[in-house]
């Protein structure tokens, strides 16, 4: 009898540079996969049991099982849950879980379990899935199994990214681009300690105000609004729209500052958008406001707020070389300032996306 084989699937985490609350009204959004990730080790079998090195807990399901848990296994439930929707009647798995991704850290640890999973199971029971399609799919895991609303970023980067390289995508289209980043520096991720208590909320309230002003103004897209349009909208949908289409505009910036290894330009860039998103979206907080100030005080060419907002974390562009020194102060800096909290730095590069080999 011939044993099955063992797979082992890296999935990468996200940092977004630039492009924030663009990805669900079709803007551009530019992030990058990390070299933090996810890794799921795993061996196909009749049900699932799957164990988590991280908070030390497993598992066991059948493949016809996938109520609710309120916890890390809805994402597992729901790749089953998105596949078999679709019409595919994959298998289960024994398997485990470990991760150099920080849980909590606004890397997107939810994507990059969920293209894990996805990417065993297309390849073990070969479902003969592309990445684009695995990006969405595990996009549907959220939106529809678990319950949060987001848009398709973290998905598309997990399932997509590149070495070396960040990617400009439409998310109205999924057509996208890779952008090459400059040798010599490094994004620095800060997550403040401040739990993003209100994100869900706060978030939807924003997402509701601009899908409302673009309906008053008849299209589908922040891409297809100037600011010049805006002025027919209340105050509150200019600022939140407003936010969005400078946004989309920064993006395309960006990709040019990149590609012409404008680290200046770039930064200032990464600026605007973070005092853009604070004054107009009301995404901020005091917090990530004064990690944006310092760092450009500590020498960063530029910092802004990254993920949803509210708390949570933000990144600072340095040189390589100046990476760990300038983390370390930073955060002590912060400590000073905000005692009773306890930030974390994360220096990351950008890298490939979902890998799987199989190792037996």
């Amino acid at each position: 009898m011939t044993s099955e084989p063992t797979y082992r699937v890296r999935s990468p985490g996200r940092v977004n540079l630039i492009g924030e609350h663009t990805d669900y009204t079709g803007g551009y959004v530019m992030p990058f996969a990390t070299d933090l990730h996810t890794q799921l080790e795993a061996t196909p079998s009749s049900a699932v049991e799957v164990a988590s090195d991280a908070v030390e807990t497993t598992y066991t399901f059948e493949t016809d099982a996938l109520e609710l848990e309120d916890d890390w296994i809805d994402y597992v439930k729901g790749c089953y849950a998105i596949l078999q929707a679709e019409g595919y009647e994959p298998g289960g798995f024994t398997g485990e879980l470990s991760a150099t991704l920080p849980l909590g850290s606004g890397l997107s640890s939810s994507a990059s379990l969920e293209l894990a999973v996805m990417g065993f199971l297309n390849e073990a029971y070969d479902l003969g899935l592309s990445r684009e399609r695995m990006a969405v799919l595990s996009q549907r895991v959220e939106n529809e199994h678990v319950g949060m609303s987001c848009g398709i970023m973290d998905q598309f980067a997990v399932a997509l990214g590149q070495d070396d390289h960040a990617l400009m995508i439409d998310t109205e289209t999924l057509e996208y681009e890779p952008v090459p980043m400059p040798e010599g520096i490094r994004v620095v991720v800060f997550h403040t300690g401040v739990s993003r208590e209100l994100v869900d909320s706060a978030y939807n309230q924003r997402r509701e105000t601009v899908e409302r002003a673009l309906a008053k103004l008849g299209v589908e897209s922040s891409k297809a609004v100037s600011e010049d349009d805006l002025d027919e909208l209340s105050a509150l949908e200019r600022d939140r729209l407003g936010f969005v289409v400078r946004e989309n505009n920064r993006v395309t910036q960006a990709k040019a500052a990149l590609s012409d290894g404008d680290l200046e330009q770039f930064g200032e860039l990464l600026v605007d958008a973070h005092r853009d998103i604070a004054e107009h979206y009301e995404a901020s907080c005091a917090e990530l406001d004064y990690v944006v100030e310092q760092a450009l005080e500590e020498g960063a060419y530029g910092a802004r707020l990254t993920g949803a907002g509210w708390g949570g974390a933000a990144i600072a562009l340095v040189d390589d070389e100046q990476a760990d020194a300038f983390a370390d102060s930073l955060a002590a800096a912060y400590r000073d300032q905000f005692p009773d909290l306890d930030p974390a730095t994360y220096p990351v590069t950008p890298s490939a996306g979902v890998q799987l080999e199989q190792v037996e």
